[in-house]
């Protein structure tokens, strides 16, 4: 009787495997979460330069059988003080990490930012300092990642900021600093009702 009973357990193990939690846990340092957006409560986190997967946003996945596609939302992360000096063309570039070093790619986002441009929405920030005041995220790319069966940990980290100001350029590529905002974290897991197509990964 108990035989029966463990074969048909073992039987629906992978139904639920399939069926199972779904969700990520984020384990970034809390001190980079920026806030939360008024009007959405959805959070927004600092990504700062490094080479170090624990000092990024490091991000625990779902285990999957099959891989899946994890997706979020990129923004320029800037200090619109009065001096900022607009229209400006802004470049910012991320790296994602896993297993140590291992990149998993490079993206970038680019826009010209011009005098009384707002971002969708306001943020209610954590930082009281009064810097932080005139820091604002802008603009928005979603970004893709194809990820692998079974458990799997990324580390969203900065490579460089760059603004241009007719003849002037400015880069930015020192470890430490906040150079992006990231929101908006989705998992979906492939499955044979939504199998993912690379024309979906970008």
């Amino acid at each position: 009787m108990i035989s029966l009973l463990m074969s048909f357990l073992m039987a629906l193990a992978p139904l639920a495997q399939d069926s199972g939690d779904t969700s990520f846990d984020i384990r970034a340092p809390r001190n980079l979460l920026m806030g939360k957006g008024a009007a959405t409560g959805v959070e927004f986190w600092d990504v700062i330069i490094t080479r170090q997967p624990s000092s990024g946003v490091l991000i625990k996945l779902p285990y999957t059988k099959k891989g899946g596609k994890f997706t979020f939302d990129l923004h320029h992360r800037l200090a619109i003080t009065d001096d900022f000096g607009l229209p400006a063309d802004v470049t910012t570039v991320v790296e994602i990490l896993s297993g140590g070093t291992t990149s998993h790619g490079v993206y970038t986002i680019v826009d010209r930012i011009n005098q009384g441009d707002k971002f969708t929405e306001n943020i209610v920030k954590i930082s009281r300092a009064e810097i932080d005041k005139f820091v604002t995220p802008m603009s928005t790319k979603t970004i893709s990642l194809t990820t692998l069966p079974g458990p799997q940990s990324i580390s969203i980290v900065g490579q460089a900021l760059t603004i241009t100001r007719g003849p002037s350029t400015t880069r930015i590529d020192t470890p430490g600093t906040r150079i992006a905002t990231i929101s908006n974290f989705k998992f979906e897991p492939v499955a044979e009702s939504n199998p993912l197509k690379s024309s979906e990964i970008q």
